[in-house]
């Protein structure tokens, strides 16, 4: 945690000279996601979100993506490896700016599976983020979540590092 301070105090002076009102924004990012608990090891994807401005400081968000989570070894029973499972998360929810370049976000929607039963699951997630500027209307966006789909089928603590453009 105390290595954890001084980025994030960094972080936050940066962002203190950024836009204090939000704006129309889209963002393409990466998406890492660690589950606990289950059947897979790590997931791998990526996503687009948009957000539209609501009243200060809340905006309503929008996104959508692909993942895929890969099987533990261990659970297969043999030396082959098993495909990637496929998911689409479609989720939208609202984020709260606490101040320049600080955000608490929540989502619900549904992941629909790709592969296998091609279930459709709800889902939810809530987590912090930051935005830190590269120019006038673009950013970096870092955010983490806690995620839940389909009422405890899949827990998992996501990152998403993402580029953002506002307009």
């Amino acid at each position: 945690m105390k290595k954890l301070l001084p980025l994030l105090l960094v972080i936050f002076a940066i962002n203190a000279s950024a836009q204090t009102a939000p704006t129309k924004t889209f963002s393409a990012g990466l998406e890492l996601g660690a589950p606990t608990n289950s059947i897979y090891n790590i997931g791998f994807g990526g996503s687009g979100k948009i957000e539209i401005p609501i009243v200060t400081p809340l905006t309503l968000s929008v996104t959508a993506g692909y993942t895929s989570f890969y099987y533990k070894n261990s659970l297969v029973g043999s030396n082959t490896s098993q495909p990637a499972a496929g998911f689409v998360p479609l989720k939208a929810g609202a984020k709260f700016y606490f101040g320049p370049g600080i955000y608490l976000e929540a989502e619900g929607g549904t992941v629909i599976e790709t592969n296998y039963s091609k279930d459709q699951l709800f889902a939810y997630a809530v987590g912090p983020g930051f935005i830190i500027p590269t120019g006038k209307h673009t950013g970096v966006d870092l955010g983490f979540r806690y995620e839940n789909w389909g009422g405890g089928r899949l827990r998992q603590t996501g990152i998403r590092v993402a580029y953002r453009i506002g307009w």
